[in-house]
């Protein structure tokens, strides 16, 4: 007789949160990601990055944030990765190279 090493079917967890769960567009937790990466491309920027490693670094910090949202945030907490969070990061990058540009002129 054989024995089973789980006791029932394997039910992963969707990686992205489920669109209500999500929040607000105007979010304080959208506003955290917009500043935080518009203050790193930014700060790349100012110290001679270039636009496309500024902005990439800052969005690679934001996509690790969602990584570890849907990996290893506590389940108590709600885990999984947000689009609209994702989205901020971007839109964040973008404006801190816009002004960091704008600023050299």
């Amino acid at each position: 007789m054989a024995l089973s090493l789980f006791a029932g079917p394997a039910t992963a967890e969707p990686f992205f949160l489920p669109a209500p769960a999500e929040g607000q567009w105007t979010a304080a937790d959208k506003q955290l990601h917009f500043a935080g990466s518009l203050a790193i491309s930014a700060s790349l920027r100012t110290v001679g990055r270039t636009d496309g490693e500024s902005f990439g670094g800052a969005v690679a910090i934001g996509v690790l944030k969602e990584v570890y949202d849907a990996t290893l945030k506590p389940r108590r907490k709600g885990r999984g990765a947000s689009w609209k969070d994702l989205a901020a990061d971007i839109l964040g990058a973008a404006a801190g190279i816009a002004i960091a540009g704008a600023l050299e002129r």
